[in-house]
């Protein structure tokens, strides 16, 4: 039997070594992906917060980078994982892609615009109908899409939108069951529920904690989430009381002839400089935000449950930077 060595055996015998080390290491580092994914925390989609710009406003570069911006400055609760941002506008296909956004329940807050357009006579001056107000000839975009359909006390159908009013009346609510009925004045867990309840349910098999010790972190981070929310609200409920927010209010007439008032979004077009965020540009091509909202979609998954009211928090983060 030749058992030479030779030059070529020698290579031949490297080389083989090499494929060999060479599929070892990369078996190993499948090995760890399939851990590290089986084993990471994935968001629930109550856990992810999403924010839109419709079509008829445009993004400054700073809304690209929101979703990082907030989760760095903390302004939600620990239990959101998540939060990105999307603008709709300059895309062909952006009508579509939001369509299949919201039938994947994605999107928590929209801004949209509220802007009616008027029929005007030949000399350029608004037509007044018989109530003496201008004449619509096309509703405005926020009208068009939440139209007199909004989840309210006496209508929990499936809709578009919540109505702002009631989105925060149930927020009140929500706080009372953790700090009773004084819940404005003081801030005492002394309610119906409590924090380690309200930690349980949502938590309860989530993979961050699985110790003892990091369960009780997790009820300290819940009992600092809801009074977070108990602060951003009052804080949310002031600046609607001195006019910085406001609710806009539309009449729907039923077909018995009942008037029904629905509030479909929250102006939040008074904030100077939210134009550095989302705007659109008026007949001189300048930045305005007049009459721009900020819509709450309405996700059924998150109806009643405890993260429904982590756009407080978004609330008074628009106010608070953008005044």
């Amino acid at each position: 039997m030749d058992a030479r060595i030779t030059k070529q055996r020698l290579s031949n015998l490297i080389s083989y070594d090499w494929l060999k080390m060479l599929g070892t290491i990369l078996a190993f580092i499948l090995v760890l992906v399939l851990l590290f994914t089986m084993t990471a925390t994935r968001p629930r989609q109550d856990q992810e917060y999403a924010i839109y710009a419709h079509t008829d406003l445009q993004a400054d570069t700073a809304f690209s980078g929101l979703g990082d911006t907030l989760l760095g400055r903390e302004v939600f609760s620990y239990d959101i994982l998540t939060v990105t941002a999307e603008s709709f506008s300059g895309n062909s296909y952006a009508s579509s892609v939001f369509q299949a956004r919201r039938a994947a329940g994605q999107g928590t807050v929209m801004f949209m615009t509220d802007n009616p357009t008027y029929e005007t006579d030949e000399e350029g001056n608004y037509v007044l109908g018989d109530d003496g107000q201008p004449v619509i000839s096309a509703q405005s975009e926020l009208y068009s899409f939440a139209g007199g359909s909004a989840v309210t006390a006496d209508a929990s159908s499936p809709s578009a939108i919540y109505d702002t009013v009631y989105y925060l009346e149930m927020c009140e609510e929500y706080l009372a069951q953790f700090f009773g009925g004084d819940w404005e004045t003081d801030a005492a867990f002394d309610g119906s529920t409590s924090p380690e309840q309200s930690f349980e349910r949502r938590n309860g098999e989530d993979k961050r904690y699985r110790t003892q010790e990091q369960r009780v972190q997790g009820v300290e981070e819940e009992r600092d989430r809801l009074l977070k929310l108990r602060e951003n609200y009052l804080f949310v409920r002031d600046a609607f009381a001195d006019g910085t927010l406001s609710h806009t209010a539309y009449d729907f007439e039923g077909e018995d002839g009942t008037v029904t008032t629905l509030h479909l979004g929250i102006d939040v077009g008074g904030l100077n400089g939210l134009k550095n965020l989302v705007y659109y540009t008026d007949g001189e091509g300048s930045r305005t935000t007049e009459n721009v909202n900020l819509v709450i979609l309405y996700n059924n998954y998150l109806f009643g449950q405890d993260l429904n009211f982590e756009t407080v928090s978004f609330l008074r983060y628009l106010v608070e930077t953008y005044r």
